[in-house]
Protein backbone atom coordinates (compact mmCIF):
# COMPACT_ATOMS: atom_id res chain seq x y z
CA UNK A 1 0.00 0.00 0.00
CA UNK A 2 1.33 3.55 -1.13
CA UNK A 3 2.62 6.06 1.81
CA UNK A 4 1.41 9.67 2.16
CA UNK A 5 4.25 12.04 1.11
CA UNK A 6 5.86 13.38 3.96
CA UNK A 7 5.59 16.38 4.67
CA UNK A 8 5.54 19.16 8.53
CA UNK A 9 2.26 17.87 9.70
CA UNK A 10 3.63 14.25 9.39
CA UNK A 11 6.36 14.43 12.19
CA UNK A 12 5.35 14.89 15.61
CA UNK A 13 7.03 16.11 18.73
CA UNK A 14 7.61 12.39 20.24
CA UNK A 15 9.72 10.98 16.97
CA UNK A 16 6.98 8.37 15.52
CA UNK A 17 7.49 8.66 11.84
CA UNK A 18 3.50 8.88 10.46
CA UNK A 19 4.61 8.39 7.15
CA UNK A 20 5.38 4.97 7.88
CA UNK A 21 1.80 4.74 8.20
CA UNK A 22 -0.37 3.54 5.40
CA UNK A 23 -3.50 4.55 4.04
CA UNK A 24 -5.52 1.51 5.51
CA UNK A 25 -4.17 2.06 8.52
CA UNK A 26 -4.59 6.24 9.04
CA UNK A 27 -8.42 5.17 8.15
CA UNK A 28 -7.95 3.07 10.98
CA UNK A 29 -6.95 5.80 13.33
CA UNK A 30 -9.81 7.93 11.91
CA UNK A 31 -12.25 5.40 12.48
CA UNK A 32 -11.49 4.88 15.93
CA UNK A 33 -11.33 8.37 16.63
CA UNK A 34 -14.36 9.23 15.61
CA UNK A 35 -15.64 6.08 17.40
CA UNK A 36 -14.43 7.84 20.12
CA UNK A 37 -15.68 11.04 20.05
CA UNK A 38 -19.03 9.58 18.90
CA UNK A 39 -18.84 6.40 21.63
CA UNK A 40 -19.77 4.58 18.38
CA UNK A 41 -19.24 0.68 17.92
CA UNK A 42 -18.17 -1.12 15.21
CA UNK A 43 -21.96 -2.42 14.78
CA UNK A 44 -23.15 1.47 15.24
CA UNK A 45 -20.45 2.11 11.87
CA UNK A 46 -22.05 -0.40 9.93
CA UNK A 47 -25.58 0.17 11.03
CA UNK A 48 -24.87 3.44 9.74
CA UNK A 49 -23.56 2.82 6.32
CA UNK A 50 -25.07 -0.69 5.73
CA UNK A 51 -22.41 -2.65 5.70
CA UNK A 52 -21.57 -5.92 8.02
CA UNK A 53 -19.79 -5.60 11.52
CA UNK A 54 -17.62 -7.69 10.27
CA UNK A 55 -16.60 -5.93 7.18
CA UNK A 56 -16.27 -2.72 9.67
CA UNK A 57 -14.35 -4.18 12.27
CA UNK A 58 -12.04 -5.44 9.26
CA UNK A 59 -11.55 -1.95 8.07
CA UNK A 60 -10.81 -0.28 11.29
CA UNK A 61 -8.29 -2.90 12.39
CA UNK A 62 -6.50 -1.52 8.88
CA UNK A 63 -7.24 -4.77 7.32
CA UNK A 64 -9.01 -3.87 4.56
CA UNK A 65 -9.14 -1.60 1.49
CA UNK A 66 -12.68 0.31 1.04
CA UNK A 67 -14.01 1.61 -2.17
CA UNK A 68 -14.25 5.34 -3.11
CA UNK A 69 -17.54 5.03 -3.04
CA UNK A 70 -17.77 4.16 0.76
CA UNK A 71 -15.33 6.44 1.30
CA UNK A 72 -17.77 8.65 0.17
CA UNK A 73 -20.68 7.51 2.01
CA UNK A 74 -18.61 7.74 5.08
CA UNK A 75 -18.16 11.44 5.11
CA UNK A 76 -21.75 12.06 3.67
CA UNK A 77 -23.30 9.75 6.37
CA UNK A 78 -21.09 11.09 9.68
CA UNK A 79 -21.02 14.80 8.47
CA UNK A 80 -17.10 14.78 8.39
CA UNK A 81 -14.36 15.03 5.28
CA UNK A 82 -12.59 12.34 3.56
CA UNK A 83 -9.29 14.15 4.94
CA UNK A 84 -10.78 14.26 8.57
CA UNK A 85 -10.74 10.41 8.35
CA UNK A 86 -7.10 10.28 7.29
CA UNK A 87 -5.51 13.02 9.03
CA UNK A 88 -3.06 11.99 11.96
CA UNK A 89 -2.63 14.47 15.13
CA UNK A 90 -0.71 14.38 18.16
CA UNK A 91 -3.80 13.43 20.25
CA UNK A 92 -4.07 10.23 18.05
CA UNK A 93 -0.20 9.40 19.34
CA UNK A 94 -2.05 7.58 22.30
CA UNK A 95 -4.47 5.13 19.52
CA UNK A 96 -1.23 4.95 17.19
CA UNK A 97 1.21 3.09 20.36
CA UNK A 98 -1.88 0.80 21.46
CA UNK A 99 -2.47 -0.22 17.70
CA UNK A 100 1.02 -0.97 17.30
CA UNK A 101 1.03 -2.51 20.65
CA UNK A 102 -1.75 -4.83 19.29
CA UNK A 103 -0.30 -5.64 16.04
CA UNK A 104 3.31 -6.70 17.49
CA UNK A 105 1.10 -8.94 20.02
CA UNK A 106 -0.38 -10.28 17.52
CA UNK A 107 2.88 -11.40 15.60
CA UNK A 108 4.64 -12.71 18.47
CA UNK A 109 4.30 -16.90 18.19
CA UNK A 110 2.29 -18.35 21.20
CA UNK A 111 5.42 -20.20 22.11
CA UNK A 112 7.32 -17.39 22.80
CA UNK A 113 5.01 -15.49 25.17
Amino acid sequence: MPRLKSDDTDQVSNGIDLTSLSFQERLAIGLMRLKAQRRLTNKDLADQLGVSEAYMSQVTRGMRDVKLSTLDKMQREWNVTIEDLFKISESDLARIAAWRARQKKKKIPDELR
